[in-house]
Protein backbone atom coordinates (compact mmCIF):
# COMPACT_ATOMS: atom_id res chain seq x y z
CA UNK A 1 0.00 0.00 0.00
CA UNK A 2 1.12 3.50 -0.78
CA UNK A 3 -0.66 7.05 -0.02
CA UNK A 4 -3.36 4.92 0.56
CA UNK A 5 -3.34 3.27 -2.40
CA UNK A 6 -3.05 -0.14 -3.78
CA UNK A 7 -0.75 -0.74 -6.13
CA UNK A 8 -0.50 -3.42 -8.11
CA UNK A 9 2.83 -4.50 -10.03
CA UNK A 10 2.67 -5.35 -13.90
CA UNK A 11 5.33 -7.83 -14.73
CA UNK A 12 8.47 -5.82 -16.94
CA UNK A 13 10.05 -7.20 -19.94
CA UNK A 14 12.98 -9.89 -18.83
CA UNK A 15 15.32 -7.65 -19.82
CA UNK A 16 14.18 -4.80 -17.65
CA UNK A 17 16.87 -2.58 -16.29
CA UNK A 18 15.46 -0.32 -13.07
CA UNK A 19 18.83 1.60 -12.20
CA UNK A 20 19.17 2.60 -16.25
CA UNK A 21 15.21 3.43 -15.91
CA UNK A 22 15.60 5.52 -12.57
CA UNK A 23 19.29 7.40 -14.21
CA UNK A 24 17.18 8.41 -17.27
CA UNK A 25 14.45 9.52 -15.39
CA UNK A 26 16.58 11.29 -12.97
CA UNK A 27 18.55 13.02 -16.84
CA UNK A 28 15.39 13.95 -18.24
CA UNK A 29 14.81 15.93 -15.15
CA UNK A 30 18.24 17.74 -14.64
CA UNK A 31 17.82 18.95 -18.43
CA UNK A 32 14.15 19.73 -17.45
CA UNK A 33 15.99 22.17 -14.90
CA UNK A 34 18.27 23.68 -17.27
CA UNK A 35 21.27 21.10 -15.46
CA UNK A 36 20.35 21.48 -12.09
CA UNK A 37 20.61 17.94 -10.61
CA UNK A 38 17.90 16.80 -8.34
CA UNK A 39 18.68 13.49 -7.14
CA UNK A 40 16.24 10.53 -7.56
CA UNK A 41 16.51 9.53 -3.83
CA UNK A 42 14.06 8.11 -1.69
CA UNK A 43 10.08 8.86 -1.98
CA UNK A 44 11.24 10.09 -5.24
CA UNK A 45 13.26 6.80 -6.07
CA UNK A 46 9.95 5.05 -4.43
CA UNK A 47 7.86 6.86 -7.20
CA UNK A 48 9.90 6.16 -9.90
CA UNK A 49 10.36 1.95 -8.66
CA UNK A 50 6.44 2.24 -8.96
CA UNK A 51 6.35 3.86 -12.65
CA UNK A 52 8.75 1.32 -13.72
CA UNK A 53 6.76 -1.72 -12.27
CA UNK A 54 3.42 -0.67 -13.73
CA UNK A 55 5.11 -0.42 -17.12
CA UNK A 56 4.98 3.76 -17.55
CA UNK A 57 7.02 4.21 -20.46
CA UNK A 58 9.62 6.54 -19.84
CA UNK A 59 8.91 8.79 -22.44
CA UNK A 60 5.35 9.28 -20.79
CA UNK A 61 7.53 10.34 -17.64
CA UNK A 62 9.33 12.51 -19.59
CA UNK A 63 6.31 14.32 -21.41
CA UNK A 64 4.80 14.34 -17.45
CA UNK A 65 8.17 16.23 -16.12
CA UNK A 66 7.68 18.75 -19.33
CA UNK A 67 4.31 19.47 -18.83
CA UNK A 68 4.94 20.31 -15.02
CA UNK A 69 7.53 22.16 -16.12
CA UNK A 70 5.84 24.33 -18.52
CA UNK A 71 3.30 24.88 -15.56
CA UNK A 72 6.07 26.30 -13.09
CA UNK A 73 7.72 28.33 -15.70
CA UNK A 74 6.14 31.31 -14.04
CA UNK A 75 8.29 30.90 -10.98
CA UNK A 76 11.88 30.75 -11.95
CA UNK A 77 14.29 30.20 -9.88
CA UNK A 78 12.83 26.74 -8.28
CA UNK A 79 14.19 23.76 -9.61
CA UNK A 80 11.53 21.08 -9.79
CA UNK A 81 11.43 18.52 -7.73
CA UNK A 82 10.30 14.69 -9.43
CA UNK A 83 7.73 14.51 -6.69
CA UNK A 84 5.24 17.53 -8.07
CA UNK A 85 5.31 15.43 -11.44
CA UNK A 86 3.13 12.63 -10.22
CA UNK A 87 0.19 13.71 -10.83
CA UNK A 88 0.89 14.86 -14.07
CA UNK A 89 2.92 11.60 -15.23
CA UNK A 90 -0.25 9.52 -13.62
CA UNK A 91 -2.89 11.50 -15.49
CA UNK A 92 -0.65 11.27 -19.12
CA UNK A 93 -0.22 7.10 -18.36
CA UNK A 94 -3.85 6.96 -17.80
CA UNK A 95 -4.76 8.68 -20.99
CA UNK A 96 -2.41 6.62 -22.95
CA UNK A 97 -3.85 3.20 -21.35
CA UNK A 98 -7.18 4.16 -22.48
CA UNK A 99 -5.94 5.14 -26.36
CA UNK A 100 -4.48 1.47 -26.30
CA UNK A 101 -7.08 -0.03 -24.95
CA UNK A 102 -6.12 -1.05 -21.12
CA UNK A 103 -7.83 -0.96 -17.91
CA UNK A 104 -7.10 2.21 -15.57
CA UNK A 105 -4.22 2.22 -13.55
CA UNK A 106 -3.68 3.40 -10.10
CA UNK A 107 -0.26 5.25 -11.01
CA UNK A 108 -0.69 8.86 -9.80
CA UNK A 109 -3.99 8.61 -8.87
CA UNK A 110 -3.29 10.30 -5.64
CA UNK A 111 -0.38 12.71 -4.80
CA UNK A 112 0.89 14.73 -1.60
CA UNK A 113 0.42 17.93 -2.47
CA UNK A 114 -3.34 18.10 -3.66
CA UNK A 115 -2.23 21.62 -5.24
CA UNK A 116 -0.27 19.93 -7.89
CA UNK A 117 -3.22 17.50 -8.33
CA UNK A 118 -5.50 20.06 -9.21
CA UNK A 119 -2.71 21.79 -11.68
CA UNK A 120 -2.20 18.50 -13.26
CA UNK A 121 -5.95 18.49 -13.71
CA UNK A 122 -6.28 22.01 -15.29
CA UNK A 123 -6.03 21.18 -18.82
CA UNK A 124 -10.07 19.55 -17.82
CA UNK A 125 -11.40 22.36 -16.48
CA UNK A 126 -13.49 24.02 -19.29
CA UNK A 127 -12.21 27.53 -18.47
CA UNK A 128 -8.38 26.31 -19.62
CA UNK A 129 -8.67 25.34 -22.93
CA UNK A 130 -7.13 29.33 -24.10
CA UNK A 131 -4.30 28.14 -22.06
CA UNK A 132 -3.70 24.81 -23.69
CA UNK A 133 -4.20 26.46 -26.89
CA UNK A 134 -1.44 29.00 -25.53
CA UNK A 135 1.03 26.55 -24.28
CA UNK A 136 0.29 24.42 -27.87
CA UNK A 137 1.36 27.74 -29.58
CA UNK A 138 4.31 28.57 -27.30
CA UNK A 139 5.96 24.85 -27.88
CA UNK A 140 4.76 24.58 -31.77
CA UNK A 141 6.75 28.22 -32.12
CA UNK A 142 9.71 27.04 -30.62
CA UNK A 143 9.73 23.82 -32.37
CA UNK A 144 9.41 25.24 -35.88
CA UNK A 145 12.70 26.81 -34.86
CA UNK A 146 14.62 23.82 -35.20
CA UNK A 147 17.26 23.25 -37.99
CA UNK A 148 16.84 19.26 -38.02
CA UNK A 149 13.25 19.20 -39.50
CA UNK A 150 11.94 17.04 -42.10
CA UNK A 151 11.34 18.10 -45.77
CA UNK A 152 7.95 19.33 -46.30
CA UNK A 153 6.82 19.50 -42.37
CA UNK A 154 7.37 23.58 -41.95
CA UNK A 155 4.75 24.46 -44.42
CA UNK A 156 1.97 22.47 -43.20
CA UNK A 157 3.04 23.17 -39.60
CA UNK A 158 2.95 26.76 -40.22
CA UNK A 159 -0.88 26.27 -41.36
CA UNK A 160 -1.42 24.32 -38.04
CA UNK A 161 -0.02 27.52 -36.17
CA UNK A 162 -1.98 29.79 -37.54
CA UNK A 163 -5.74 27.87 -37.03
CA UNK A 164 -4.23 27.35 -33.70
CA UNK A 165 -3.74 31.21 -32.77
CA UNK A 166 -6.65 32.26 -33.90
CA UNK A 167 -8.20 29.17 -31.85
CA UNK A 168 -6.18 30.52 -29.04
CA UNK A 169 -7.90 33.75 -28.83
CA UNK A 170 -11.56 33.09 -29.52
CA UNK A 171 -11.29 30.41 -26.85
CA UNK A 172 -10.39 33.21 -23.84
CA UNK A 173 -14.38 34.29 -24.20
CA UNK A 174 -15.97 30.71 -25.89
CA UNK A 175 -17.84 29.36 -23.93
CA UNK A 176 -21.05 26.58 -24.10
CA UNK A 177 -21.32 25.13 -27.52
CA UNK A 178 -19.18 27.47 -28.76
CA UNK A 179 -15.98 26.24 -26.88
CA UNK A 180 -17.44 22.65 -28.08
CA UNK A 181 -16.57 23.99 -31.66
CA UNK A 182 -13.74 24.86 -30.82
CA UNK A 183 -12.55 21.91 -29.08
CA UNK A 184 -13.49 19.84 -31.76
CA UNK A 185 -11.66 22.01 -34.39
CA UNK A 186 -8.22 21.70 -31.67
CA UNK A 187 -8.54 17.70 -32.60
CA UNK A 188 -9.07 18.45 -35.93
CA UNK A 189 -6.26 20.32 -35.84
CA UNK A 190 -4.21 17.70 -33.78
CA UNK A 191 -4.80 14.96 -36.76
CA UNK A 192 -3.58 17.19 -39.82
CA UNK A 193 -0.70 18.01 -37.52
CA UNK A 194 0.23 14.17 -36.62
CA UNK A 195 -0.79 12.88 -40.63
CA UNK A 196 1.86 16.05 -41.47
CA UNK A 197 4.38 14.66 -39.21
CA UNK A 198 4.15 11.22 -40.40
CA UNK A 199 4.24 11.79 -44.03
CA UNK A 200 7.31 14.01 -43.39
CA UNK A 201 9.58 11.61 -41.52
CA UNK A 202 11.76 9.41 -42.99
CA UNK A 203 11.60 6.01 -43.56
CA UNK A 204 14.27 5.32 -41.27
CA UNK A 205 13.09 7.50 -38.44
CA UNK A 206 9.71 5.85 -38.40
CA UNK A 207 11.42 2.64 -38.43
CA UNK A 208 13.70 3.58 -35.36
CA UNK A 209 10.37 4.49 -33.40
CA UNK A 210 8.63 1.47 -34.39
CA UNK A 211 11.04 -0.59 -32.56
CA UNK A 212 11.25 1.76 -30.06
CA UNK A 213 7.34 1.56 -29.29
CA UNK A 214 7.04 -1.78 -29.44
CA UNK A 215 9.81 -2.14 -26.61
CA UNK A 216 7.50 0.02 -24.45
CA UNK A 217 4.75 -1.94 -25.08
CA UNK A 218 6.40 -5.13 -24.17
CA UNK A 219 5.05 -5.48 -20.85
CA UNK A 220 1.65 -5.52 -21.75
CA UNK A 221 1.84 -7.77 -25.43
CA UNK A 222 0.19 -10.39 -23.91
CA UNK A 223 -3.00 -8.53 -23.14
CA UNK A 224 -2.89 -6.29 -26.65
CA UNK A 225 -3.69 -8.90 -29.60
CA UNK A 226 -4.33 -8.17 -33.47
CA UNK A 227 -5.59 -5.07 -34.18
CA UNK A 228 -5.58 -4.00 -30.51
CA UNK A 229 -1.72 -4.20 -30.98
CA UNK A 230 -1.14 -2.77 -34.03
CA UNK A 231 -3.33 0.00 -32.98
CA UNK A 232 -1.55 0.78 -30.01
CA UNK A 233 1.62 0.92 -31.48
CA UNK A 234 0.86 2.98 -34.13
CA UNK A 235 -0.62 5.28 -31.26
CA UNK A 236 2.74 5.35 -29.39
CA UNK A 237 4.60 5.89 -32.57
CA UNK A 238 2.71 9.07 -32.96
CA UNK A 239 3.76 10.10 -29.51
CA UNK A 240 7.01 9.20 -30.40
CA UNK A 241 7.30 11.32 -33.05
CA UNK A 242 5.72 14.20 -31.85
CA UNK A 243 8.73 13.71 -28.93
CA UNK A 244 11.17 13.70 -31.13
CA UNK A 245 10.29 16.80 -33.01
CA UNK A 246 9.15 18.31 -30.30
CA UNK A 247 5.73 18.90 -31.43
CA UNK A 248 2.84 19.58 -29.01
CA UNK A 249 -0.11 17.55 -28.48
CA UNK A 250 -3.21 20.16 -29.54
CA UNK A 251 -6.15 18.73 -27.88
CA UNK A 252 -6.88 19.37 -24.20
Amino acid sequence: MTDGLEVRDEVPPDNFDLGDYCRRVEEHLTKVNGGHLVRVVGPAFEMVRRWAGEGVPLSVVFRGIEHKAERRASRPGRPLRLEFCEGDVGALFAAWRRAIGLPASSVGAESSDTSDVAASAEPKRKGSLSKQAERAVDRLSRAMGRDDWPDGLRDATDRVLVALAAIREEARAARGPARDDLAARLGALDADLARAAAGAAPASLLAELQAEAERELAPFRGRLAGDAWRDSVAITVDRLLRDRLGLPTLTP
